[in-house]
């Protein structure tokens, strides 16, 4: 019964996420102009820049403290853990927990564009969504860190930080 519980809840949750994304879509047409145009120069900017995403990945890992130690992950794995095609990327690098105790991940990718990109980010989204369901039972104190993720996209660059430490993930990343 207190799974069935906790199984309800869930589902509630997520529909109440999703009745409000779907609330969020219905920006007036003047609006959703003014947004498409800040969005158009915001991608012209990051477009022009280039970032190294091993060496922020190195920074993340190295000036952050984390619980757990982290190791780097194969690119083979990509896909089996975060069903990103290889064909999306030309550079990455990627630390998981060592331990498997904690939710604590490092993920940056150059994506060969920013469609690709946008789609890597899609895939980051959903294996955080799956973390949240492992980690509820299992380890629950880690569902901050997964309920309030640094995953930001720059263009075709895309970077994860799963820490304590947010705000030093941020500035980290720029």
């Amino acid at each position: 019964m207190r799974n069935l519980n906790k199984k309800l809840c869930a589902l509630m949750a997520a529909l109440m996420l999703c009745c409000t994304a779907l609330a969020s879509c219905g920006d007036s047409d003047s609006s959703a102009a003014a947004k498409s145009d800040k969005s158009t120069s915001a991608a012209q900017t990051d477009e022009n820049v280039s970032y190294d995403v091993a060496a922020i990945a190195d920074k993340l890992k190295n000036e952050i403290t984390y619980k757990d130690g982290l190791n780097e992950l194969d690119a083979a794995m990509y896909e089996k853990i975060y069903k990103i095609k290889p064909e999306l990327y030309t550079a990455s690098k990627v630390y998981v927990g060592a331990g498997g105790a904690t939710a604590e991940e490092i993920a940056c990718f150059e994506a060969k564009d920013e469609a690709a990109a946008g789609e890597i980010k899609t895939c980051l989204e959903t294996r955080i969504e799956n973390q949240k369901k492992s980690f509820e039972n299992y380890n629950p104190e880690e569902l901050d860190k997964l309920g309030s993720p640094v995953l930001v996209q720059k263009g075709k660059y895309v970077f994860m930080c799963l820490s304590d430490d947010n705000a030093k993930a941020n500035e980290i990343i720029g």
